[in-house]
């Protein structure tokens, strides 16, 4: 007759011992998910703000570039011809490269500062076309025109005893938070108007 012995005590050891390694296993397993999953969600995060931040940063160099390219090509006018026009928040004036119409064609175009809730945009306007270059938000900003004696002004209109009809620059300023963003176009054309043949002999009206 076979009999049969109860486990040792041995036995009862090691298979509590696999359980509590089980379950300290399991609780690595769990924190190791967890930090993990944290650094997965933080590098995301950090991920979308680097994002975020070079794409503001594209836009912003965009609107730079068609804000120098429309602003280094204007055309002097005499102030009866209606040459630059403006204030602190939209100009007006001549341009041979506008964004819209063909290039060497003297057209008009206006650069423009609006509040639209929270955000700041800047717009542009040729003709008929208008539409947003950038939008920054919670910001405030103006324009300014420097004049000959190197002073900025915030308002430009040209009377006849200007000596020129161009402002030596335009800049735009833009304060956001602690950060202030000073867009300046030197003026590469020339400041004054032409003066005709018949205007040297017999002056200007």
């Amino acid at each position: 007759m076979k009999t049969h012995s109860l486990p040792s005590m041995d036995y009862y050891r090691q298979r509590a011992f696999t359980l509590i390694e089980m379950l300290v296993v399991m609780i690595i397993v769990a924190m190791v998910v967890t930090l993990v999953m944290q650094g997965f969600g933080y590098s995301l995060g950090l991920y979308q703000r680097v994002v975020k931040t070079q794409s503001n940063a594209y836009q912003q160099a965009f609107a730079y570039r068609w804000f120098t390219t429309t602003l280094q090509s204007q055309v002097a006018m005499r102030p009866k011809d209606r040459g630059l026009e403006g204030n602190q928040f939209q100009f007006s004036t001549y341009t041979y490269a506008p964004l819209v119409g063909s290039a060497g064609l003297k057209t008009r175009i206006a650069w423009e500062l609006e509040t639209k809730g929270e955000q700041f945009v800047l717009g542009y306007r040729e003709g008929e076309r208008q539409f947003v270059v950038n939008t920054w938000v919670g910001a405030k900003g103006q324009f300014q025109y420097m004049d000959v004696e190197n002073n900025w002004r915030d308002l430009w209109v040209p009377q006849k005893e200007e000596p020129t009809a161009l402002p030596k620059a335009i800049r735009l300023q833009v304060y956001q938070g602690d950060e202030l963003l000073n867009y300046v176009v030197i003026t590469e054309t020339r400041t004054r108007a032409i003066i005709t043949a018949e205007e040297k002999v017999y002056g200007r009206e």
